[in-house]
């Protein structure tokens, strides 16, 4: 018997926007050079896999302890502040994880998605036409 499961969206983790979480070149000679940011950065991704968002969050909060210019970590704990509602949060931390992003424009994009959906959810027109400008500008849809 096939055991069937229920049909939802799907999550961040089972689409293309996880191509945005592969590690820039700069981004791998940081995790390169410093084990505990490679493990906890690959411990938070399995965590948030599981839907463990509370432990993954925990995880990626040492890293930047760790590594503050950290982008990746950042986008990550913004897009598990936008999956608990809290748009403003999700705001702020896409904000700096696209400050720290230098190279790596897809994660800009996917940055800008996340505080365009946060300005849907705060109902701010200014926010989402702002957001919706730099994804044009920086090739995405």
């Amino acid at each position: 018997m096939i055991e069937e499961k229920p049909v939802g969206p799907p999550t961040l983790l089972e689409t293309n926007q996880l191509e945005a979480w592969r590690l820039s070149d700069s981004e791998k000679r940081i995790t390169s050079s410093n084990r505990a940011i490679s493990q906890l950065l690959q411990q938070a991704d399995e965590l948030m896999a599981a839907a463990n968002f509370e432990q993954a969050s925990d995880k990626l909060e040492r890293l930047v302890r760790i590594e503050p210019q950290f982008a990746q970590a950042w986008s990550r704990l913004s897009w598990m502040a936008l999956k608990n509602g809290d748009a403003q949060r999700s705001q702020q931390l896409a904000q700096r994880s696209n400050s720290y992003s230098r190279d790596n424009n897809k994660l800009k994009i996917l940055n800008w998605n996340f505080i365009k959906q946060a300005g849907e959810l705060l109902q701010s027109v200014e926010l989402v036409e702002q957001a919706e400008q730099m994804i044009k500008a920086l090739g995405g849809e």
